[in-house]
């Protein structure tokens, strides 16, 4: 039965395109994606292959496409920016398929309403972009920052608002995934052998070279055992030139977890592994602590953030932490705070979301909804924060493939002509124009990025961000 009904509707599609005059040929869907980071970029890549005739249009609201890539991605982590090659090449040779909205906010330039009543299907892959907060008494103390928001700062992002204080000894990261590993291999490199030709700014490769930070402790709430970062991150930061690095685990502890290994998959093996290996011996260190002149990292697990410490001008001096194995407590000395611990879901105004704040899905990619466009999501919006850029494009080619299949066997309506599709894009940019809002397409990205390129040659850098939203929006010609 649901083979004879896909037929029907595959030969009834048919006969419509032949009964249509040439010049009213029916193209494929006119697809709106929200987010033209890893996650939206890779669902329009994967479109492009699947329906040929499609048109598709990219929403984001910051002032450069590639999102994370762009701006999370950690400048020392060259190959990973590479992704941004493929991309660039998929809107140059789909220069009359694929436009880019950059600077545009889905919400007050251009409403989810009107969005979804203009095009025959909607992508979701904004992202979660707002940091977890720790919840704690005092964590708006000065210099207690996110960890996403101190990517933010040495990567450039324009509206960038924390910028944070180096002049200080201790630093404190609570965090044990990624991110947290980014930020401590930040404060802790020394910045002209592994950051001076890379795309960090020159305002944070001055305040790095001016550093006095000279110890990093990453906390972790739970054990060893549950970190979410990856070995070639772990590994990448215990081999740093310069730094003494060790964890703090206790012999009970350690033992244990040994014991433990075999039942455990091989890449936690291989992690905790190299944690075991790095918990240091009291010949070799006091107390934990170099005395050859060397920077300190050190990892500490089951610490529970309880309360952040200020000193009479309200700047952060100190975390007091409760250990969840004993039940004691300690204060960790820190004039630097980065709290690295998830992030949280904030949606388009007029999507539907559940009591818990999560999108109302109807399925595994599909999102409920009673307007003309099918509404799809992927990536960090449609699940939890995490995962890997990897996992992202795997979700996102099936969530492009769930939406192909709909087309194909009509569940997406309003076929549209040549003359149709035009139009409704004409519209848009029109649309946009008359709302005075400044949107940056793939040719005003392709002047920015050239002129990035050219001021960080002069520095002797792969590239120098505009910061500035002004500035980037009036050197467009």
């Amino acid at each position: 039965m649901f083979l004879r009904r896909n037929l029907l509707l595959w030969l009834g599609q048919r006969l419509f395109h032949l009964n249509r005059p040439c010049s009213s040929v029916i193209k494929g869907p006119h697809i709106a994606v929200i987010g033209s980071g890893p996650s939206g970029l890779y669902v329009c890549a994967r479109l492009l292959q699947r329906l040929p005739r499609c048109r598709i249009d990219v929403f984001d609201k910051a002032q450069a496409p590639y999102g994370l890539i762009f701006y999370g991605v950690a400048p020392d982590h060259f190959d990973m920016k590479k992704s941004m090659n493929n991309f660039e090449r998929m809107f140059n040779d789909n220069r009359d398929r694929i436009e880019l909205f950059c600077n545009v906010d889905i919400g007050r330039d251009f409403s989810y309403g009107e969005l979804c009543d203009s095009y025959e299907a909607v992508v979701l892959a904004y992202g979660a972009n707002r940091a977890r907060r720790m919840a704690i008494p005092n964590e708006n103390a000065a210099n207690c920052l996110s960890g996403s928001a101190f990517v933010s700062w040495y990567n450039g992002a324009p509206l960038s608002s924390s910028e944070p204080l180096l002049d200080t000894e201790d630093a404190v990261i609570i965090g044990n995934g990624n991110v947290a590993i980014d930020c401590a291999r930040i404060l802790l490199s020394d910045p002209d052998v592994r950051l001076a030709g890379t795309d960090i700014t020159e305002k944070a490769l001055r305040a790095l070279r001016q550093s006095r930070v000279r110890r990093v402790r990453v906390l972790g709430r739970r054990g060893p055992q549950n970190c979410s970062f990856t070995i070639k991150e772990l590994r990448e930061l215990l081999g740093l030139p310069g730094v003494h690095s060790h964890c703090v685990i206790s012999e009970v502890e350690a033992a244990k977890l040994k014991n433990d290994l075999a039942q455990m998959e091989r890449p936690k093996q291989r992690l905790l592994k190299l944690m075991l290996d790095n918990v240091p011996h009291s010949d070799h260190c006091e107390d934990g602590i170099a005395n050859d002149g060397r920077r300190l990292l050190q990892f500490h697990f089951h610490r529970l953030p309880e309360a952040v410490q200020m000193d009479s001008a309200g700047r952060v001096q100190g975390l007091s932490v409760r250990n969840t194995h004993d039940g004691s407590t300690e204060t960790f000395p820190c004039g630097l705070l980065i709290y690295a611990i998830g992030f949280e879901h904030v949606h388009l105004p007029c999507v539907p979301t559940q009591e818990d704040g999560k999108l109302a899905m109807s399925d595994w990619c599909r999102v409920i909804s009673d307007r003309q466009a099918m509404v799809y999501a992927t990536g960090w919006c449609s699940h939890e924060a995490r995962g890997l850029i990897a996992d992202s494009q795997q979700q996102a080619y099936a969530v492009a493939d769930q939406l192909a299949d709909d087309w194909e066997t009509g569940q997406i309506g309003g076929r549209q002509t040549v003359e149709e599709a035009k139009e409704r894009r004409a519209m848009t940019k029109q649309l946009l124009t008359e709302r005075k809002v400044p949107f940056i397409n793939w040719d005003d990205w392709r002047y920015i990025d050239k002129c990035e390129r050219r001021m960080g040659a002069i520095l002797g850098k792969s590239r120098e961000k505009i910061t500035d939203v002004s500035t980037l929006l009036r050197i467009i010609p």
